[in-house]
């Protein structure tokens, strides 16, 4: 497991610089005519294409987009965090150095505070309330505020709902988290979440995870199920708690200045490609949510779900902070998820 990662991050340092010198291009050979120019997008992910969700949606854009242009876009995928991390592919589309991007919701609020909400705890308790908001006005809305830092927000693949792995005891109630050193994003509503639950929260690149979990420099991390199965955390791991506390898309995004190199007819394609991996993407994370789970109980992580008793206490406590952070998200935009979430059914 470890010498997959270092050899990716080896891999990445010699690709980055050479992959992010340009982004949208065009081959066209010696005909000069623009119509037989070939698009090339390269798109950036931080995790595997091959074994997680998110990266089997970005081979299915790959292969609708493609085949539906007919081979007029070329799409390149590049997993692993070959070309950096959320935060830094998220800056190379605002530059125009590559072209599209599939992050967490987390880091994404770094650029646009709307996607805050996505953060906090216990605001969706289904799938269904999920895909409602996200492809509803609400969601599109949030997407749209990415264009006032020059990107294109397409539309949202689902990274899941996080759960809580551990090396010290079952978490079966919100005292077992007092104390536990855990790995949160750098966050600021997962980080006061945790601390009010009575946790030490410290944030970590991703890719560091394993070994401070491993050497146990942490005791514990939280993530969707299919990251904790792809990137082997159970492996450094005793407990899995299913506890659900946030809900986290991955948001589809590629730079305005690629985006305004394409036609309209190329722009509806790519749109409409989008939109239907996203669906097929969400598919699978939830197949793969429940597939992964059984594999971590078969290779011996103990598994317990928290109590909806619990749950309720974790969401009280946390009130505080859907009030500190209703004006960095909007008032009225959290107002306006809050009640379309109530009349869900």
């Amino acid at each position: 497991m470890k010498g997959k990662k270092i050899l990716s991050m080896l891999v990445g340092a010699m690709m980055t610089t050479s992959l992010l010198l340009t982004g949208c291009g065009q081959e066209s050979g010696n005909n000069t005519d623009s119509t037989n120019a070939q698009t090339t997008l390269k798109v950036g992910f931080g995790s595997s294409i091959d074994n997680s969700s998110g990266g089997q949606g970005l081979k299915k854009f790959k292969e609708l987009l493609e085949t539906e242009s007919n081979g007029k876009i070329k799409v390149e995928l590049y997993g692993d965090g070959q070309l950096g991390n959320d935060k830094s592919m998220m800056e190379a589309l605002q530059m125009g150095t590559l072209d599209m991007t599939l992050p967490s919701s987390s880091p994404v609020s770094e650029f646009t505070k709307a996607f805050l909400v996505y953060d906090l705890p216990f605001l969706f308790t289904d799938t269904k309330q999920v895909d409602n908001v996200l492809d509803g006005e609400n969601g599109k809305e949030i997407l749209g505020t990415l264009k006032d830092v020059n990107i294109v927000g397409l539309c949202y693949f689902e990274n899941g709902f996080r759960n809580i792995t551990n090396s010290k005891t079952p978490i079966n109630t919100v005292e077992d988290l007092n104390g536990l050193k855990i790995r949160t994003m750098q966050n600021p509503i997962h980080l006061e979440s945790f601390t009010l639950w009575g946790a030490n929260p410290s944030p970590m690149a991703f890719n560091e995870v394993f070994t401070a979990l491993e050497q146990k420099t942490l005791d514990a991390q939280e993530n969707p199920n299919t990251l904790i199965y792809d990137a082997g955390f159970y492996e450094a791991q005793k407990y899995l708690t299913i506890s659900r506390h946030f809900y986290t898309p991955y948001v589809f995004m590629i730079s305005q200045k690629t985006w305004d190199k394409l036609s309209d007819e190329d722009k509806k394609l790519v749109q409409k490609c989008a939109d239907e991996a996203k669906i097929y993407q969400r598919e699978v994370n939830r197949k793969l949510d429940a597939e992964y789970l059984e594999k971590m109980k078969d290779k011996g992580i103990q598994v317990n779900e928290l109590s909806s008793n619990e749950i309720n206490k974790m969401k009280e406590i946390a009130k505080p902070v859907y009030d500190k952070f209703a004006e960095d998200i909007g008032k009225d935009r959290l107002n306006k998820i809050l009640e379309q979430i109530a009349e869900i059914k």
